[in-house]
């Protein structure tokens, strides 16, 4: 089989290892954001579209967290979706913007056939020029097809970074040119944290689980990140936002669990909070608040929107999963199971 050979429904191609997928998401992303924002003002978002559901899977439903924030803070009324918990009798937004990289996730190609069919515009935004989402959306934002990894790098990129621009648009009726720098700052704030992030996995990740918290702008930090660690290195891993965090999931704080603690003045708290137990902690903050003694610290930078800065942690804790594969001896790229019943070849299998 070929790269461009459809793929069965249990066992897709990835056109790049995890390494080649890193070494090319900031140049992917570069070239969208030269490329997207036209694309975006030209008519693909209409300004009465105030009531949004987001729609998405697995890493896709991750990737709507720091943008559906963006848009509630700038006053849209947004929700997002897993696509299994949202019945057909359920309300009616003005339209379901839904999320998948390769554009044949089950779930969320048959959540935009029933809203389409109720007549709500839908609007597929996929990696994939041609898929059985963007067949079953009334109208699709395509992003070229770039070759992605088993346990996606550039697929990730592209589509998070083209929901953010979306978002932007939605919220603002433009796109936000600091998307253009996030390449250069990407690539800066991962050369600057690759010691710490090493250091790290083999220290407090060389064993055990990890628990991954953040703010709730950042989410989509945190949900993202546990995902790569549980599909990378197969680390044990759960995504919290921190206001629930500290209402009991972080009382089992342990030395067989390491945290990843990402926002700002409230995360280096329960930083400290954390610190009272033999537990590794690992803060990821723009830099302008002291760490708490104990604590590793990658800084990433501040002067970015939610949803951007969310996708530069994204791609600096990359570093930290591929380190962790190493120290524990679990290849990123050796695949855990033959996935059943979560991809499709054609809208008829639905």
């Amino acid at each position: 089989m070929t790269a461009t050979d459809p793929a069965p429904s249990n066992g897709p191609v990835y056109g790049r290892t995890y390494d080649e997928g890193r070494a090319a998401e900031t140049a992917a992303l570069r070239d969208l954001a030269a490329s997207l924002p036209a694309r975006l003002t030209g008519g693909v978002w209409r300004p009465e579209w105030r009531r949004v559901l987001f729609a998405g899977i697995g890493a896709s439903c991750a990737a709507l967290a720091s943008p559906l924030y963006a848009l509630r803070a700038a006053g849209v009324d947004a929700a997002r979706s897993d696509c299994s918990d949202y019945p057909a009798a359920a309300g009616r937004p003005d339209v379901v913007v839904a999320l998948s990289q390769s554009g044949r996730s089950r779930e969320t190609a048959d959540l935009v056939t029933r809203f389409r069919r109720a007549g709500v515009p839908t609007l597929a935004v996929t990696n994939a020029d041609e898929s059985p989402l963007r067949d079953a959306a009334g109208a699709a934002l395509t992003l070229g097809a770039q070759p992605d990894s088993r346990v996606s790098t550039t697929g990730f990129v592209v589509t998070y970074a083209a929901l953010g621009m979306l978002a932007d648009v939605a919220a603002h009726g433009t796109v936000d040119e600091r998307w253009r720098e996030l390449p250069d700052l990407i690539e800066e704030s991962v050369a600057r944290n690759a010691a710490v992030l090493a250091d790290f996995a083999a220290g407090p990740l060389a064993r055990g689980s990890a628990d991954v918290v953040a703010s709730a702008p950042q989410l989509t930090t945190a949900e993202a990140v546990a995902l790569l660690l549980r599909e990378g290195p197969l680390v044990p891993s759960a995504a919290y936002g921190t206001r629930a965090y500290l209402h009991g999931p972080m009382d089992c704080a342990s030395e067989d669990t390491s945290h990843l603690v990402v926002g700002g003045a409230r995360e280096l708290g329960l930083a400290r909070q954390l610190l009272e137990k033999p537990t590794g902690v690992l803060t990821v903050t723009d830099g302008s608040e002291p760490v708490p003694r104990g604590a590793a610290a990658v800084t990433v930078p501040g002067r970015l929107t939610a949803p951007q800065r969310a996708l530069v942690e994204v791609c600096v804790l990359q570093e930290l999963v591929a380190a962790t594969a190493a120290v524990r001896g679990n290849p990123v790229d050796e695949v855990a199971f033959a996935r059943e019943d979560t991809k499709i070849a054609a809208l008829a299998e639905l």
